[in-house]
């Protein structure tokens, strides 16, 4: 009997001594199952949530020039600013208001702005305030723009998309009203010269933006014959000190820009926007605007300049580009397939080029005292 119980207390020990250990196998058990399950996921959503599309073979071909700004009307010009982050998102508590955003950019002279909070449709009370959102949550930075979008949807994409998903996220925004931009293609590199000629779905590029400047990727999209659009924007997480010292905010969302080290910067705030024809400043005629390339994306060289003047631009009917602005630019170009330089006129405020048969399109670069001014494609058609 006493060897019995002996026996007994002794296996009490040794169990009780294998118990921690058991509870590791079971976290790491627990962990793994997540995992298997994440990882089933995210490769089911691979396969099945995809998109083939069909770009196009060769350059602008045709007898037709197609100038989106045939039909500019008045002398006015109206900035839009198309990327805005608020504090409506969960976890950006520490940003700004859209009040804010609205009455800082207001003050600056700007028409509108568009809020394009991460993953939703950020509300405001004005009636005229442009819809937009950003997706994508992967650490590559690889988001996506919608401008005009009805309603915001689940990224189905955390970790991983191939170029067939991102096909398929962008249909999906166009279906929904958006109108979809490809933002900080440098930022990370997160989309290569490489991919944005093996994607499809997206109608502009920001080639201003505060992680990279890059025009010339328009032209080799351009030159396989996709009319895609420049697009200057801010980005906006933060303004600069002299704007937030005058907001009235709590103490503990001082205290967060402060670590955060989102005070006392210069901010990249009021210098990249987008200037529409005189009047149209609205969600509908913005979107319009977008959609057939009647707008011009600028980048101010500091944020005390004046505003650069955009050009009316022409075509004739013997197919000459005429260009003529209340700015006299230090430099006029004109450029072609590939990104040649077609043409260069210096000091002026007046130019001409004729489209020659080798040309599929033609776009203008104008670069002021205070800025840079980009046009869209104006491009041959049947």
């Amino acid at each position: 009997m006493l060897f019995n119980v002996s026996g007994s207390i002794a296996y009490t020990d040794r169990q009780t001594a294998m118990r921690p250990s058991l509870w590791k196998y079971r976290y790491l058990l627990v962990l793994l199952s997540l995992l298997g399950i994440l990882i089933v996921y995210q490769l089911a959503v691979v396969l099945l949530l995809r998109k083939t599309i069909v770009l196009p073979a060769s350059s602008f071909q045709g007898s037709e020039i197609v100038n989106p700004y045939q039909n500019w009307n008045g002398d006015g010009q109206e900035k839009i600013s198309l990327h805005a982050h608020s504090n409506e998102v969960w976890f950006t508590p520490e940003r700004h208001t859209i009040k804010e955003i609205q009455s800082e950019y207001k003050r600056e002279g700007f028409s509108n702005v568009a809020i394009t909070d991460y993953g939703q449709i950020s509300q405001t009370e004005n009636p005229n305030y442009i819809r937009g959102l950003e997706w994508g949550q992967n650490l590559k930075k690889r988001h996506l723009l919608a401008i005009g979008i009805q309603k915001s949807f689940y990224d189905y994409f955390p970790v991983y998309a191939t170029r067939e998903n991102l096909n398929w996220v962008m249909d999906r925004m166009q279906k929904l009203g958006g109108y979809v931009i490809i933002p900080h293609p440098k930022l990370f590199d997160s989309f290569s010269r490489e991919e944005l000629s093996a994607i499809g779905g997206f109608q502009a590029v920001e080639v201003y933006s505060p992680f990279g400047d890059d025009p010339k990727i328009l032209d080799s999209l351009l030159s396989q014959g996709r009319n895609v659009h420049c697009m200057a924007s801010d980005d906006l997480h933060y303004f600069p000190e002299n704007s937030i010292k005058t907001f009235d905010q709590p103490f503990w969302k001082d205290m967060i820009q402060t670590l955060g080290n989102q005070r006392y910067r210069k901010g990249e705030s009021f210098l990249r926007y987008i200037v529409t024809a005189d009047g149209v400043k609205d969600q509908p005629s913005v979107l319009a605007s977008l959609n057939s390339g009647s707008f011009y994306c600028v980048k101010k060289f500091f944020q005390a300049a004046e505003d650069p003047k955009v050009p009316k631009i022409q075509v004739t009917k013997k197919n000459t580009i005429q260009l003529n602005s209340k700015e006299r630019y230090l430099e006029i170009r004109f450029i072609g397939q590939k990104g040649e330089v077609l043409q260069v006129s210096p000091d002026t405020n007046k130019a001409e080029y004729t489209f020659q048969e080798k040309d599929s399109y033609v776009r203008l670069e104008m670069i002021a005292l205070t800025g840079s001014v980009l046009s869209n494609a104006i491009y041959r058609s049947n």
